[in-house]
């Protein structure tokens, strides 16, 4: 196998010295002269009209430059959950809008020259409403009389599809279960902001913005304040986290439409409340399974049906929908699929994208499906599945493509036998027969998740690259770096071609005036899709490179030999030349520039198996529920940044564990309120509540991949929920599969049992 200078080298995070040091600034710790501040005003009913709103104390207060509401915006619809203009979407929202579908939807904002005076100014407004009935739950929206959110209705259902007849299927057990996931906050430790800037000599903008499309953002901005696409720019900056809730455009509209207004620079940051009512919430989901198995535990069929909450805008919720059906198929072999679906307006804060995509809301509900099918055949966990995973090179029937050099046979006996997992059930046993409070039992899932678009849509990535005087290097690639090191992962496969320090390759994030097209970061395709964009363009300047060299030594360039920035021939190694000199051989001599453009497509889709287990205590007396151990196992191809990839692996740790037992924004039946909202009274897994874990990445490089490396930033979370909850099912004998598991749920169905 061959020797990596910096590929899988534990080297770190390239930010991490700015991020400890407190240097590295982010959106909103940016400050310029002259620039103005927004703060904005909240709606205070579920569902109404605006009757009247006052701004005159508003716009008498001194430092006040303006103020904006439904009466002096413009009336174009845009949609925050779209990323390309020729995508078709419902086009729901305006900047403001008379007509209010949720509480804390915003009514005005006031831009001033502090935030002080902005937060204060928004105080002064006055607004009267006209309130209309509301409907808070999904049941009450899906009724014939409930009240129209939106003209088209509340209901958006998406295109059932079939794959074989799993009504034909016969001679197989039947069995059923119904899941429901509660609604999420991503929890990013940094609040979304945003800072435009108008230049009206130029007639151009500027948005500065942590997002994971540039492009995105642009076309969205572009057309709401009708600019030439060329005439806006947007610049991503370092963000503090995402786990998707910078997919959508959330701030960049209003910012830019403030400072094109007002021809000058303004600055919006949100406050703990606002991140998490007013940008994105992770959807509750109603789901029912349906499997037709055989006696010896071999899947026939499963029929899939999917119902997600919105909230009041549907942005990319019918997708989203759509995607939990079309990944059905990414880890077993079923050869007969059903699955429908739709998404639900409510009058609550809007629900979107979420860290994986569907994969660990699918991946609930089948594998809590699952360790249900198996206990009732009597067949071990781990058996079942290894009867129905795909082997390497299965084809996915809803997709008919290969799931690639995937592993998840390794993933499951490896893990099997590094979590001890027979002797843990036998442990367990012997535990539960001995003392009463405490319960003890292990559970696993299994996952896998996407690393680029293929062939959902053509996965565009496109790469420059130079070649500098004194033979350093410049990249420009669109990528969007969440906080996890993708920069870093990106710039050493760029070394790793070059032969180049790190320290000499200068990568930055995308910005649309520098880099060329790309959709953006998301659906776990960075490494895979941009970093074989990266490779094939630093190959192919190599490749001028060594032409240029061997011109300059007037030999052919087979017999030229490269190491460490330095061409040499292989029979007279004093016969050398730099990558410096041959940068000043190209401009001097031959007035060429060294510079490589290219664009990729990624032509495959390669899964990303993970399994996870999970050993819990559950306290019967108080409901309470301790993981005392876990292990994940992680087919990544190949680990580029091997570090940052157990750093994610203890993340995807940390969010499962809240989603499975305590993580969940509710809203009051009455009111529509979300009642938490900010970080007092809502429940996480803390440092304190995580467990030891063990981290294995099993490494057989995936073909056409860069240097072999799949994805594995979404799929850590996938499985970690799922193995909690059959944890506790397996601690306490119970069935549960509505999320999350509090110690009120457990202390009930514990009464039940009784």
């Amino acid at each position: 196998m061959k020797e990596f200078h910096v590929v899988g080298k534990e080297l770190s995070n390239d930010q991490a010295y700015g991020k400890v040091t407190g240097r590295l600034h982010y959106c909103g710790d940016e400050t310029t002269q002259g620039m103005l501040y927004m703060r904005l005003k909240a709606g205070t009913v579920s569902h109404g009209m605006i009757r009247s709103i006052d701004i005159s104390k508003a716009v008498q207060l001194p430092g006040v430059r303006a103020v904006y509401t439904c009466e002096n915006t413009p009336d174009r619809l845009y949609d925050r959950g779209r990323v390309g203009p020729w995508e078709t979407v419902p086009n729901q929202e305006r900047l403001f809008d008379r007509h209010i579908r949720y509480v804390g939807e915003r009514v005005a904002a006031v831009v001033a020259v502090s935030e002080e005076i902005a937060e204060q100014a928004c105080r002064l407004i006055e607004v009267e409403y006209d309130p209309l009935p509301f409907v808070v739950s999904v049941d009450e929206a899906e009724r014939e009389d409930a009240p129209k959110i939106h003209p088209d209705g509340n209901v958006y259902e998406c295109a059932p599809f079939d794959y074989g007849d799993y009504a034909s299927v016969t001679d197989v057990l039947c069995h059923s279960s119904c899941s429901h996931i509660g609604r999420m906050t991503h929890l990013a430790m940094e609040t979304q902001s945003c800072r435009a800037k108008y230049n009206a000599s130029e007639k151009t903008l500027t948005v500065w913005t942590g997002c994971q499309s540039v492009f995105g953002v642009r076309s969205t901005v572009a057309e709401l304040l009708q600019m030439p696409y060329s005439k806006v720019r947007v610049v991503k900056m370092p963000m503090g986290g995402s786990f998707g809730v910078r997919q959508e455009t959330l701030l960049e509209p209003l910012t830019s439409y403030a400072a094109w207004d007002l021809q000058g620079e303004v600055r919006l940051v949100y406050t703990r409340e606002e991140q998490i009512v007013n940008t994105m919430m992770k959807h509750s989901v109603d789901a029912q399974v349906k499997s037709k198995v055989t006696a010896d535990g071999v899947i026939q069929g499963v029929s899939l049906s999917c119902r997600l909450d919105a909230g009041a805008y549907l942005t990319v919720s019918r997708d989203y929908v759509s995607t939990i059906g079309e990944k059905i198929n990414k880890v077993y072999r079923i050869p007969n699929i059903h699955f429908d679906g739709r998404a639900v307006c409510t009058n609550t804060p809007i629900n979107g994208s979420f860290r994986s995509w569907g994969s660990c809301e699918l991946t609930l509900c089948l594998e809590n499906h699952w360790n249900m099918v198996a206990g009732e055949l009597g067949i071990d966990p781990i058996e079942f599945r290894l009867k129905n995973i795909h082997q390497p090179y299965d084809e996915e029937v809803v997709h008919q493509v290969s799931i690639g050099n995937t592993h998840f046979e390794e993933c499951l006996v490896r893990g099997r036998e590094a979590f001890r997992w027979d002797e843990r059930k036998e442990e367990c046993r012997r535990q539960n027969e001995q003392q009463r409070r405490y319960r003890y039992g292990v559970g696993v899932a299994l996952a896998s998740h996407t690393s680029s678009f293929y062939p959902y849509r053509v996965d565009v990535a496109s790469t420059n690259a130079r070649l500098q005087e004194d033979g350093s290097l410049i990249v420009h690639v669109a990528v969007h770096d969440h906080g996890c090191g993708t920069v870093m992962a990106l710039k050493k496969i760029a070394s790793e071609v070059t032969e180049i320090p790190l320290e000499n390759i200068l990568l930055q994030e995308a910005d649309t005036q520098s880099c060329r097209y790309d959709h953006g970061c998301y659906a776990s395709r960075t490494v895979y899709s941009l970093g074989q964009s990266v490779k094939t363009c630093c190959e192919k300047l190599m490749d001028q490179a060594r032409k240029k060299a061997a011109a300059a030594l007037r030999c052919n360039e087979n017999v030229l030999h490269y190491e460490a920035g330095v061409f040499f021939k292989e029979t007279e190694k004093t016969v050398r030349i730099s990558l410096q000199e041959i940068c000043e051989y190209s401009i001097r001599v031959t007035g060429e520039d060294l510079f490589c453009s290219v664009t990729t497509n990624a032509a495959a889709n390669p899964g990303v198996p993970a399994a996870h287990f999970t050993y819990v205590r559950v306290d019967t007396y108080t409901g309470f529920t301790k993981v005392l151990d876990c292990l994940s196992v992680h087919d990544v191809g190949k680990a580029i940044n091997p570090d940052m990839c157990r750093g994610q692996v203890g993340s995807g740790i940390q969010q499962g564990i809240g989603m499975a037992l305590c993580e969940e924004i509710k809203i009051d039946p009455k009111t529509g309120r979300a009642l938490i909202t900010n970080f007092k009274n809502y429940e996480v897994a803390n440092a304190v509540d995580m467990p030891d874990y063990q981290t294995i990445l099993i490494e057989d490089p995936e073909p056409n991949a860069p240097f072999g490396a799949k994805s594995i930033g979404e799929v850590v979370l996938a499985p970690v929920a799922p193995a909690v909850v059959a944890a506790v099912n397996h601690a306490l004998g119970t069935q549960l599969r509505h999320l999350p598991l509090t110690p009120a749920v457990i202390l009930e169905a514990l009464e039940a049992q009784k």
